[in-house]
């Protein structure tokens, strides 16, 4: 099996250095700064991607000039003070081998200036299509700053220890903006034909090169496609631009992603795309260029990222989220484990960090992801004495809890009433482009398999069950119960579901019109009623929110479920409020100005509510003394404390087993 995956541990020439693999971890945001300077959390998470066998780490982009502030934590590249956190973040990453390279950009028009307080800097007045503000023309004493921030940038991060630095001309950077006529509208020598929109590109470039010297990596990351063929930089244009800049023997590396301003769901795409779905653009650009390429695209599966390899399409493969969901991916890889890696699902719901939130980046289907120097997840402590664990319960939180449990030496009992375990994933995993989410069921299913824990499945665990037992721990993870939608006056005119029936194969009415009342904004209403298309009935969608799917924004899925819904017929009804369902007719009122309206001749509605915890077991064990003192431990996990997203429920089933 190990054979199978040598290409990805052939070592790659970088200009005059080596990575010891083709595993890249990519820059990107984690939230971690403190006072906007990488901290001892960045030394710990990069450390652990660089000790399981990555071969190339490029840092958390850092900012090159005090014009640019894209985000409250955002790294300050152009800051003195930076050089001694490089210097920690070298000392943690180079006993293992990987090259470290300091990511140096400028957000441009696609900043923001609420931290600054000051215009936004861009080479034409085009204001972001997502934040709208209108950015300042760069005049040249502007332009000529920004060049010297990012040699300054290098030369600090060179000054640090890093083995060089790459520069980000992707989908979110000032350098992509001047290169493309989508947002480089100058009629100077920057802007106008393609040789003066490439003028900074070149400038950034050789300036950096002057600032590092020779024996430094410089790599270019560029966006092989804008998907904005109207004005955009598409595949043969981008082609061009790295053939021409790669010719002048300055870069090291082309590192290719995808999207622009109209499409950033496209450069980093959650389930709504298949694996590999950028490959062709690292191709055209590696058969036009003489340096090696990395590709980039949801490449999370080890297979896929061989393949690449083998068949020339790239010389190296960026898997930063298979990485953050398994940092020792390559090691057991390489090792003849491939089975035992735990695979990215490709969610987006915890590794996306831009939000008014501010959260720390972490991964929903590892919970140690971003915390790896906190005491809880340091490490995992051998049990002191073997117990016998009760778990109840098999969907992620009370897989894990039974996986952490019996890693730490415990005799572990997980009992499932129904005959196969996943829980609600199995309903998740049924939705139209989500059968992903499948992986982490049954990667925890086969862990704790391989690790001995009985599994008693198709068994409803009761008081009498648990008492009969008498475990010295109980862990009760038995998730959630749905709900009617609140406020809603139904007769018996028409069939009410909710989504849990319709995935799990409840009996349908005779196909014809069907109303999703939506009250989460998530997947689950979204899915169910794309599911209900594909079966071919005729869907509405009626909600609160401002729009369908308001959720879906966090997890980058919005524009294209919206594409999809729109082009199969889904009628949108935003900002009304169901009333009640009468000789199946819905009615419903605008939230604002209290009109009412109706949708009339349904034939099925589908009820899309936040479910409620089933708590009667734990509080049955509870009242009986389970958990005091003398009596077994008790304890909770996951949508039965309060049903939520999959992260939780790991991360509570974790902490269960960890507990016992």
């Amino acid at each position: 099996m190990a054979e199978l995956f040598a290409p990805l541990f052939q070592p790659l020439r970088l200009g005059r250095k080596t990575a010891p693999s083709r595993i890249v971890f990519a820059a990107h945001q984690t939230n971690f700064a403190r006072h906007n300077r990488f901290d001892s959390r960045h030394a710990a998470y990069y450390a652990a991607r660089a000790r399981g066998g990555a071969g190339v780490i490029v840092l958390e982009g850092g900012v090159v000039h005090p014009s640019d502030w894209p985000y409250e934590y955002a790294i300050f590249g152009y800051d003195e003070q930076i050089v001694p956190t490089y210097q920690m973040l070298v000392e943690a990453v180079r006993p293992h081998g990987t090259l470290l390279l300091a990511q140096l950009t400028h957000s441009g028009m696609q900043g923001t200036s609420h931290y600054s307080q000051a215009a936004l800097w861009a080479p034409s007045p085009i204001p972001d299509v997502n934040s709208r503000e209108m950015p300042k023309e760069m005049e040249p004493e502007d332009i000529a700053a920004v060049i010297d921030g990012f040699a300054t940038a290098a030369r600090y991060a060179i000054e640090g220890g890093l083995d060089g630095v790459e520069i980000n001309a992707g989908p979110d950077s000032l350098v992509r903006q001047f290169l493309s006529p989508l947002t480089n509208q100058r009629q100077d020598e920057y802007g106008g034909s393609s040789e003066n929109r490439m003028r900074f590109a070149r400038e950034v470039i050789a300036a950096v090169r002057r600032a590092v010297g020779d024996e430094a990596v410089v790599g270019l990351r560029l966006s092989g496609d804008e998907h904005a063929p109207w004005a955009g930089i598409k595949p043969g244009d981008a082609a061009e631009i790295a053939r021409i800049l790669s010719s002048e023997h300055q870069i090291d590396y082309l590192s290719v992603t995808s999207g622009s301003i109209y499409t950033p769901h496209l450069t980093r795409a959650g389930l709504f795309m298949p694996p590999g779905y950028a490959l062709h653009l690292a191709a055209e650009i590696k058969a036009a260029v003489q340096v090696p390429v990395f590709a980039q695209g949801s490449i999370v599966d080890p297979r896929q990222a061989t393949m690449v390899l083998v068949e020339g399409r790239a010389d190296a493969v960026k898997m930063t989220r298979a990485l953050i969901a398994d940092p020792d991916l390559p090691r057991k890889v390489r090792e003849g484990r491939a089975e035992d890696v735990r695979q990215c699902i490709l969610c987006n719901q915890d590794c996306m960090v831009q939000s008014v939130q501010n959260p720390r980046l972490s991964c929903s289907i590892n919970p140690a992801a971003g915390h790896e120097a906190h005491a809880e997840f340091a490490s995992l402590p051998p049990a002191v004495r073997p117990k016998r664990v009760m778990v109840i319960g098999g969907g992620p939180a009370g897989m894990e809890a039974a996986r952490i449990a019996a890693l730490r030496g415990h005799r572990v009992t997980l009992y499932e009433q129904n005959e196969t375990l996943g829980g609600a994933l199995l309903l998740a995993s049924a939705e139209p482009g989500r059968k992903r989410l499948e992986l982490i069921g049954q990667w925890l299913e086969a862990q704790i398999r391989k690790l001995g824990v009985t599994i008693r499945l198709g068994v409803t665990a009761t008081f009498e069950t648990v008492r009969a037992e008498m475990p010295d721990a109980v862990i009760v993870a038995v998730g959630g119960v749905p709900v009617l939608y609140p406020g809603v006056d139904f007769d018996n005119s028409v069939p009410v579901l909710n989504e849990r029936d319709v995935l799990g194969g409840a009996p349908l009415p005779p196909i014809g019109k069907a109303v999703v009342l939506d009250e989460i904004g998530d997947h689950d209403g979204m899915a169910v009623a794309e599911w209900l298309v594909h079966k071919g009935w005729r869907v509405e969608i009626v909600t609160r929110d401002m729009f369908c799917g308001q959720r879906l924004t966090a997890t980058q899925e919005l524009t294209a479920w919206n594409q999809r819904a729109w082009s199969k017929g889904v009628v949108f009804h935003p900002q009304q409020e169901a009333v009640r369902v009468t000789e199946r007719t819905l009615i419903m009122v605008d939230r604002f100005s209290r009109e009412e309206q109706r949708i009339e001749q349904v034939d099925l509605i589908v009820d899309v509510t936040y479910d409620r915890p089933d708590e009667t077991l734990y509080f049955t064990l509870k009242e009986a003394g389970f958990g005091a003192e003398g009596m077994p431990a008790l304890y909770r996990a996951g949508d039965c404390v309060a049903p939520r997203r999959i992260g939780q429920a790991i991360l509570e089933g974790y902490r269960a087993g960890r507990a016992v």
